[in-house]
């Protein structure tokens, strides 16, 4: 008996260490939520706020501008110290807010641009101490008592921010950006360390900014894609993988395009190339192939959840694509 269980385990492992699954980085690009392809220039008004520091508004609009510069997908960006002093120049009547209000005069000035401006509604850090006795015990076993502080501290960073068309003031986006992010510290009969409020509300900022460019700008995005192995039958889709992995796509396609075409392996293994090959066509952009790959590997192995679930991400991704075609064009 205890020969046959060896052996059921033993040919268990080698089934998953031959079978398994290897995740993969690959970096694709996404579509912005709003398509902006009309608009050669964005302006960044005002950010308005009612809560203390004021100076987080201002964090806020010089985020937001070096994001978009970074992000190199408009001809201009426009400050709003630029803004100030065009409509300063030009309109004497301007009421000193960079907003709704002062679009219709950007747009004579500017032509077709899209106008950012919003409001923090919630800026707020709240801090609690809290403390609980215990028992130890020393090295020798002895029980002895200590009071464990902990100091926990919890930032909320929302902002509504607004894009509109400066020739016509219609509203292009709208959407609430929300951060939040905690710290916490303890230490026994004692009040532990402050909390780095800061860091805190640096991160929170971070979050909002990176929130705010992928509505407004195609985006990179690292997509972890899970490839199939099979060391028994396919050693080269292992090869293929570490391509994958070095870069060398075109090198991985061939392999797999070759694996899938092998008639002396059972038709696991076979789907197991398709679905490889049809995976890494998806995120090259090769919709219709890949689309062909994974059903022919679902065809093989109709049971399978992962390849049904890959031929979902494929029509993701191809509609995706299209998205982001418009926005490129």
């Amino acid at each position: 008996m205890k020969t046959g269980s060896f052996f059921i385990a033993a040919l268990a492992l080698l089934l998953l260490a031959g079978c398994a699954t290897t995740s993969v980085n690959m970096w694709v690009q996404r579509p912005a939520e709003i398509n902006l392809h009309d608009f050669p220039q964005i302006a960044v008004g005002d950010i308005q706020t009612t809560f203390h520091p004021r100076s987080h508004a201002y964090d806020i609009r010089e985020a937001f501008t070096a994001k978009l510069l970074k992000s190199d997908y408009f001809d201009a960006v426009l400050d709003r110290d630029y803004l100030e002093s065009i409509l300063l120049e030009h309109y004497v009547a301007w009421s000193g807010e960079v907003d709704d209000s002062a679009a219709w005069q950007l747009g004579e000035l500017l032509g077709a641009s899209a106008l950012v401006h919003g409001r923090i509604t919630k800026d707020e850090y709240r801090e609690d101490l809290s403390h609980k006795e215990s028992t130890r015990k020393d090295k020798q076993g002895n029980p002895y008592q200590v009071t464990e502080y902990t100091r926990k501290g919890e930032y909320w960073l929302k902002v509504n921010v607004r894009v509109i068309d400066t020739r016509t003031s219609e509203i292009l986006g709208l959407k609430e950006l929300s951060a939040y992010h905690n710290s916490s510290d303890s230490a026994e009969n004692k009040e532990p360390g402050p909390i780095d409020v800061e860091h805190l509300y640096q991160l929170c900022l971070g979050d909002i900014t990176t929130q705010f460019i992928r509505l407004v700008a195609p985006w990179r995005q690292a997509v972890q894609s899970d490839y199939e192995r099979d060391k028994k039958y396919l050693p080269e889709l292992d090869l293929a993988r570490k391509h994958i992995i070095n870069g060398r796509t075109g090198t991985a396609l061939s392999l797999l395009e070759q694996a899938t075409g092998k008639e002396d392996v059972p038709a696991k293994s076979r789907a197991r190339a398709y679905y490889d090959l049809g995976l890494l066509q998806t995120y090259l952009g090769d919709f219709d192939n890949a689309l062909a790959n994974l059903r022919a590997a679902h065809q093989l192995v109709p049971q399978s959840k992962r390849y049904k679930q890959a031929i979902q991400i494929c029509l993701d991704e191809q509609y995706r694509a299209r998205l982001l075609e418009e926005q490129l064009r």
